[in-house]
């Protein structure tokens, strides 16, 4: 310590006794210890820390002061108080750039995760291949175990051909077989037909006929073979077309009567009645071969 340092500290006591402030006060606002405060105005810098600590308590302590702080600094170096500090700067590391990853080095991972994943799925691919080539045919006697039988398929059965609609209050009868009439003598009454029980159509031949009601509504139409008959509902108006004549007759209450005319002539609209049929003959008669 000199005396040219004790005179520079005194000036820096100076000033803040007039600005009034005590010396805890301006400790504690710079954080430094009252002490070195009191090294710094006596002018002993030695009793300071160190060489670096001794600058910046100085130049702390002027800032707050409303001094020059590089004047100060100056004027103790000049008296000899900061000799040992003259080349003394702080030096702080300089950090090191964070450029983050280089380019072409993100690149070049991408590519080695896209080629391991790829080795990855391939070899698993091979792994599952090589599996299914090592597994063992079915024997041939498992082979029914292994496939499910197919089930056979029932044959299509063809529906039946229903006869044409009649009236509600007319339901026609099913055709019954009825034995042939001897050539000589009348047909005889079929045997499911009891005496008495209406009109009858009978069949000696081939022939084809159709029943119309009062209204032309067809009730039964179709080819009776010999031995075949149709029971002819009770009801009036109806009318009969054949298309053999010579085989076709009617039977009242049991009893045949001659054929309706000659063979293969076609007769039309010929009225159903007993009394018609064992009385009146046919009303219209189209020679054998014509159209109906």
């Amino acid at each position: 310590m000199s005396a040219g340092t004790e005179s520079v500290g005194a000036g820096l006591r100076e000033v803040r006794e007039r600005l009034g402030w005590k010396l805890p006060d301006v400790a504690e606002a710079l954080r430094i210890r009252p002490e070195f405060i009191a090294a710094i105005e006596a002018g002993d810098l030695a009793a300071l820390p160190g060489p670096a600590y001794r600058t910046g308590f100085v130049r702390s302590y002027a800032s707050r002061l409303g001094l020059d702080p590089e004047e100060i600094l100056r004027r103790f170096r000049a008296e000899g108080g900061l000799r040992d500090t003259a080349n003394t700067e702080t030096r702080f590391i300089t950090p090191v750039p964070d450029g983050g990853v280089p380019k072409g080095a993100a690149v070049l991972l991408g590519v080695v995760i896209l080629l391991a994943g790829y080795g990855i799925w391939y070899h698993y691919s091979d792994t599952q291949r090589r599996l299914a080539e090592q597994v063992p045919a079915v024997p041939a006697e498992l082979a029914p175990l292994a496939t499910p039988p197919k089930l056979p398929i029932a044959p299509v059965t063809p529906a039946p051909v229903t006869p044409a609609p009649v009236t509600p209050s007319v339901t026609p009868a099913s055709v019954t077989p009825a034995p042939a009439p001897a050539a000589t003598a009348p047909a005889p009454a079929p045997a499911s037909q009891p005496p008495g029980a209406g009109l009858v159509i009978a069949a000696t031949q081939d022939a084809w006929v159709e029943v119309k009601d009062a209204t032309g509504n067809i009730l039964f139409s179709r080819v009776l073979h010999p031995g075949d008959s149709w029971p002819v509902p009770q009801e009036g108006g109806l009318t009969l077309t054949t298309g053999n004549a010579g085989g076709t007759v009617l039977v009242t209450n049991g009893v045949a009567a001659p054929p309706l005319g000659a063979p293969s002539a076609v007769l039309h609209n010929i009225p159903l009645t007993p009394t018609a049929a064992g009385t009146a003959g046919p009303p219209s008669q189209t020679a054998p071969g014509g159209a109906p």
